[in-house]
Parts: structure tokens; C-alpha cells; sequence
């Protein structure tokens, strides 16, 4: 079966958004007004057990994401269309590059703010912190809270963490942190010549410009790297204008250098 999703706008340049960990597509509500709907069409699919798809099962895997994501192109007739991964659909994306079949159908490849393609291991404090927010609240809000660098308050933090609760439940948060965490699949990542641009919020404290350089960005040869300032690891929700602007710009313009 294919993921569910909505989409916005009706323009000619497609794109696929590959969604974190923390939330399905509802997430990314506080950037639609900014998206360019003349110009673009915007696909937002949610992962098996997120939002419109919370009854489908699966093994949770980021080949499963990354196949799943080709589907959503081919059900809705995309012969051709750029890929924005976020965090953990960042993983599934770089996957996607990778494939023979699927490549040459990826127009171009932004990665924001996203898991590096051999996985992120967090530490033991880290994991059980993880772990326990899957199916606790406290828990829950104190990984927003530290993933956006404690910047933004108490009621960003509680919205997010109402959006993440009813987009997931905790039996498929707990497998796709397994995934994102443990899953390698960083030996299939290669072959990919069109443009990439790679963002990572300046405030991020964990999947920092730093680790982007390292992990992601010798994958591959027609790269761009940009620190987006104002934002940690959430940039569609803490920057939305400024994100949808540098994305579009990459999309219309290739990897060419972005504009401060």
C-alpha cells in the first residue's frame, strides 16, 4: 500500500518531503503559507505508523522508507522529483540517491538537518533518554527541548510535543529509533551526480554542521553545504520562512552558491 500524504500547490517543479522522527507531516503546517504554489507542487507522506499512515505495518527500515518515498512518486505520476530529507527522512533520502532504479529520477537531493546515511549511535545517557520518550511526555519534551539547543520556550515545546504524540505511537517510534540509530546503510550511498545541498542549523547540538561535513557531504561531488542561522535541529517549525526560501532557491537554481 502506498503512504499517505497531502499536497500543496500545483506548479511544475515536484517535491517529495521526507519527514523526522519526532512527527509525521502535520509538523510541517507552520511553513505551508511560505511555499511557493505556483512554481511547485509539494508532496508531504507520512512514514508507516505516522499520521495518515498509522495503520500501515512494516519492518521500519530505511530501505522500506526510501522504496516507500518512490511509491508516493510513482502513485502520484512523478517520473522526475527533488527529495528534501529531514533528520531521519534524511537517511531514507540518501538511500534513495544511491539506488540505480531511483537515482536518475532524483532531480536534486536537499538534507536538512539529517541523519548521516551510516546511522547516529547515541550514548547511553542519550539512548535512554530516547527510549523514554516514546511513551512519556516529560521525556518527550525534554528531547525537543535539547534538540532545538533549549532556545525556544516552553510552548513550542509543548505544541511539538501534542504534534508528535498524535502523529505516533510508541511501538514504531521505538523501531524507527532503532533505525536511525543503528542502521548502516551508508555502503549503498554512492553514484549520485546531480546537485545536493546539505543545511544544518547553527543551534543544533548534536547533527551539527561539523558532523554534516564529516558523514554526509563526501558522499557526494556536486555538493553544497549552508549553516542556517537562527535554527537548531527543526528548522521548518523554528525558521520556517527563511527554510522554504534557501530550499526553493536550491530547487530553481541547482547547487550553486546560496545567497546569505
Amino acid at each position: 500500500m502506498t503512504l499517505g500524504y497531502n499536497t500543496v500547490g500545483g506548479g511544475a517543479t515536484k517535491v517529495i518531503w521526507a519527514h523526522s522522527w519526532l512527527a509525521g507531516h502535520e509538523g510541517y503546517d507552520g511553513m505551508i503559507p511560505f511555499l511557493d504554489t505556483e512554481r511547485f507542487t509539494w508532496a508531504f507522506p507520512d512514514f508507516r505508523g505516522y499520521g495518515r499512515s498509522r495503520g500501515l505495518a512494516g519492518d521500519f527500515s530505511v530501505p522500506e522508507m526510501g522504496r516507500d518515498l518512490v511509491d508516493v512518486a510513482d502513485a502520484l505520476g512523478w517520473d522526475e522529483f527533488h527529495l528534501v530529507g529531514h533528520s531521519m527522512g534524511g537517511q531514507a533520502a540518501q538511500w534513495i540517491s544511491g539506488r540505480p532504479e531511483a537515482r536518475d529520477r532524483l532531480s536534486s537531493l536537499v538534507l536538512l538537518c539529517a541523519v548521516p546515511s551510516r546511522a547516529f549511535p547515541l550514548d547511553a545517557e542519550g539512548s535512554r533518554l530516547f527510549e523514554a520518550a516514546t511513551d512519556d511526555r516529560d521525556a518527550l519534551a525534554t528531547v525537543i527541548s535539547a534538540v532545538t539547543g533549549g532556545r525556544l520556550g516552553a510552548g513550542f515545546v509543548r505544541r511539538m510535543n501534542e504534534v508528535s504524540r498524535r502523529t505516533v505511537a510508541p511501538a514504531p517510534m521505538r523501531a524507527y529509533l532503532r533505525t536511525w540509530t543503528q542502521e548502516d546503510v551508508s555502503s549503498e550511498v554512492k553514484g549520485y551526480q546531480r546537485p545536493v545541498v546539505v543545511f544544518t542549523g547553527r543551534h543544533d547540538p548534536v547533527l551539527s554542521a561539523a558532523v554534516a561535513k564529516d558523514q554526509i557531504v563526501p558522499q557526494y561531488t556536486d555538493v553544497r553545504s549552508h549553516v542556517l542561522d537562527g535554527a537548531a535541529h527543526l528548522p521548518p517549525m523554528e525558521t520556517p520562512a527563511r527554510t522554504v526560501a534557501l530550499i526553493e532557491e536550491h530547487l530553481l537554481m541547482g547547487a550553486e552558491e546560496l545567497s546569505n
